[in-house]
């Protein structure tokens, strides 16, 4: 089973924060131009929408045999621990997972009604 998640901490504030800048780009670029549609509104647009869902494909953990953990700026991580729920809120999980001994990860997960592990 594979689950989209969205990664935390320090990884993901300066991932997401690179993928923002070009949603913000796109929208400078809609209110300074003369015309609401103009092509530097379509470019910058366009690659924020090819980057998220970029994002959105290579961000997932999946569950089998061995637990595996893909980042979209990493290759596949297969983890030796099984990942530890730290939190959770409502529809909202946060769960911890150990890539090594001394480095791990905080992802967050939409929790479904029929999901058994994280």
């Amino acid at each position: 089973m594979k689950k989209h998640l969205i990664f935390l901490g320090d990884a993901g504030v300066i991932y997401y924060s690179w993928l923002l800048l070009v949603l913000f780009l796109t929208v400078i670029f809609c209110l300074e131009g003369s015309q609401f549609v103009n092509l530097p509104t379509l470019i910058t647009g366009f690659i924020f929408l090819i980057l998220a869902f970029f994002t959105w494909s290579r961000s997932y953990i999946s569950f089998g045999r061995k637990t595996r953990l893909r980042l979209p700026y990493r290759k596949e991580l297969v983890l030796e621990w099984e990942p530890k729920l730290v939190t959770s809120w409502r529809c909202f999980e946060v769960y911890r997972a150990r890539i090594s001994k001394h480095q791990s990860i905080d992802y967050l997960v939409l929790k479904g009604k029929r999901d058994n592990n994280g």
